[in-house]
């Protein structure tokens, strides 16, 4: 079968598309690169769909299937009831002793959602599918039979399937799906069984881009930044127990006290948390304000209630499912600090968290979903991210002479860029098919010397324009982790934290967090990426240090650059000092 699994914003965030050919996974991608419009909100992924056909050879007369990552059939007709019953069950039973405000609210509460979920009719977004294929230039003579998955078992099935484990644990959790908030699932063979469901309210990505907004954010977006804070902050034990009350954990999941978040009806301040948070914590932190102790403080609580009732939840999947392996997808496991945590635990014996957890990566679940419902196999172990766009080196060169740019071309340009990190010099990196996910992973990457203490804030400044605070990951070769990560495991996707062995820190003071000694390191496998290999062991053979700063390759409030046209604007309109693009090198002239 030939499979187009699609998410498009009008339900969820993030639009991406991809294609399964036979079970196998061909092209993968995220409409923001093509529009430059980070995250893509609101828009249909029609450039991702076309791109993915092309590299696949097809049309959508040959698609069998369009898998969406999202169960409309579940408002078809059972909403209405489905929201009431919600709302009661959460809003009201969880907390009995406030009745009356929780009654007054559930009215409000019932026909907003009704209101905002209205066009989750599995009609209406059949519609919507089909303007999204005109509006593309896509001919549509024959629309292939739409399929609706659920929400959480696509991510569920995204991590299972590329994980490699014949069994597992699956932990998904995100902001929400349908009505999941928490959705632990037993991967077996080919099969995907539910255990235990959490519904909304009781939100974890909720609970953090609460704070997010708190703490003068865009929720949905700033919630990294939230993490790079907390390890400036200290613990304050009454800022403990107000969010500790916040988010209730027992050994049978997670509670949300609904009254601190946008369920209130007095929300004065912010869209994400209401009045009791202000009155508790006092007030919000304007965008622009200067950022606090009280400010790192409450980042430290939040972040550390996140990570253990991410512990807490990763128990009682593996305790559910009897099983030594984990897998977890949803946007909640982005935060690559609890996914740290997780791992020290040493709770699972096995541990794989899908590097696109957040919902573009249920246009691939949803796809693989239907590939195993019809008997075609669709499992591999994902060690890698390139299923974007690639040019060829005459592309590439087309696009550099109709700029009339200045560049050479190298015959050994790993060695060449490797030589200018180690003299000090921060480079654009534009080498093969685009990476999906959040990270750059030498494909699309900034690259820079992690023996200067001073580089990260020279790359902030510069390049990133971005708070002088916020950490840079490291690309490692694989080789050599064991010397650099305290218990390290192989982690090609910057998924986890480590901390770091303590007579290394010297190698590296730009790529970690020295408050509490830790790294999000990505581990490169020659094999896997033999270019980025090659260039990561060049700088290792000049400076005796195998490891980089990377970061991704884009403007300031840009998605990471897919085309060459979007490498040269992000160069020239930053402080990087040469780009590598292909074969040839680009300087600019003072």
């Amino acid at each position: 079968m030939n499979i187009l699994g699609i998410i498009s914003t009008d339900v969820s965030g993030h639009p991406a598309a991809c294609i399964l050919k036979n079970g196998r996974l061909i092209a993968f991608a995220e409409e923001e690169r093509f529009i430059r419009v980070k995250q893509a909100r609101g828009y249909f992924p029609g450039n991702s769909v076309k791109f993915c056909l092309k590299t696949a050879g097809l049309t959508l007369e040959n698609i069998d299937y369009i898998a969406f990552g999202w169960d409309a059939n579940r408002y078809k007709f059972q909403f209405p009831l489905f929201l009431a019953s919600s709302f009661i069950r959460n809003k009201i039973f969880c907390f009995p002793k406030r009745l009356k405000t929780q009654r007054r609210n559930l009215g409000a509460g019932i026909f907003d959602g009704i209101s905002s979920l209205a066009g989750f009719f599995p009609q209406r977004v059949e519609e919507k599918i089909i303007i999204g294929f005109k509006d593309a230039g896509l001919d549509i003579k024959k629309i292939p039979s739409i399929i609706f998955i659920r929400h959480h078992l696509a991510h569920a099935a995204s991590a299972f399937y590329c994980s490699g484990f014949e069994e597992s644990a699956i932990l998904v959790f995100d902001g929400h799906g349908e009505e999941n908030a928490v959705t632990i699932f037993k991967g077996e063979g080919k099969k995907i069984r539910l255990l235990k469901e959490i519904n909304i309210p009781n939100s974890l990505g909720w609970f953090y881009s609460m704070f997010t907004e708190y703490l003068g954010w865009d929720p949905n977006e700033g919630e990294v930044k939230l993490m790079g804070l907390a390890p400036f902050g200290q613990h304050n034990e009454r800022i403990k127990q107000i969010i500790d009350a916040i988010l209730l954990i027992s050994k049978n999941g997670i509670t949300l006290d609904t009254r601190y978040m946008f369920y209130s009806s007095q929300r004065s301040y912010g869209k994400f948390f209401s009045d009791l948070l202000v009155e508790k914590l006092g007030l919000p932190r304007g965008k622009y304000e200067q950022i606090t102790q009280a400010h790192k403080d409450i980042a430290f609580a939040v972040q550390k209630r996140l990570e253990e009732a991410g512990i807490s939840l990763a128990r009682l999947a593996l305790r559910l499912a009897k099983s030594e392996n984990l897998c977890i997808s949803g946007g909640v496991a982005l935060n690559c600090k609890m996914n740290g945590e997780i791992h020290k635990a040493q709770i699972a014996k096995n541990f794989f968290v899908q590097p696109i957890a957040y919902d573009a990566g249920v246009a691939l679940g949803a796809a693989m979903v239907k590939a195993q419902e019809g008997n075609e196999d669709c499992r591999f172990a994902m060690n890698r991210l390139d299923w974007g766009p690639e040019y060829s080196q005459a592309e590439i060169e087309g696009v550099l002479k109709r700029n009339k740019l200045a560049y050479r071309k190298i015959d050994r340009i790993e060695a060449a860029a490797a030589k200018k990190i180690s003299e000090g010099k921060i480079i654009g990196w534009f080498q093969g098919r685009m990476e999906a996910g959040p990270r750059a992973l030498g494909g699309r990457s900034i690259l820079a010397d992690p023996r200067d203490a001073g580089m990260k804030d020279k790359v902030n400044n510069l390049a990133k324009f971005r708070e002088d605070w916020r950490p840079f990951a490291m690309s490692i070769l694989d080789e050599y982790k064991d010397q650099y990560l305290k218990n390290p495991i192989a982690s090609p996707f910057m998924t986890k934290a480590f901390e770091i062995v303590e007579d290394k820190s010297a190698d590296m003071p730009s790529v970690m967090h020295w408050i509490d000694r830790t790294t999000r390191p990505q581990t490169v496998e020659r094999k896997v990426s033999p270019r980025f290999w090659l260039l990561i062991d060049e700088f290792r053979k000049i400076s005796g240090v195998p490891l980089i700063l990377n970061t991704s390759f884009n403007i300031k409030g840009e998605p990471i650059v897919c085309s060459p046209d979007d490498a040269i604007r992000a160069f020239f309109g930053t402080g990087i000092d040469e780009l590598y693009i292909g074969d040839f090198v680009v300087e600019k002239k003072i």
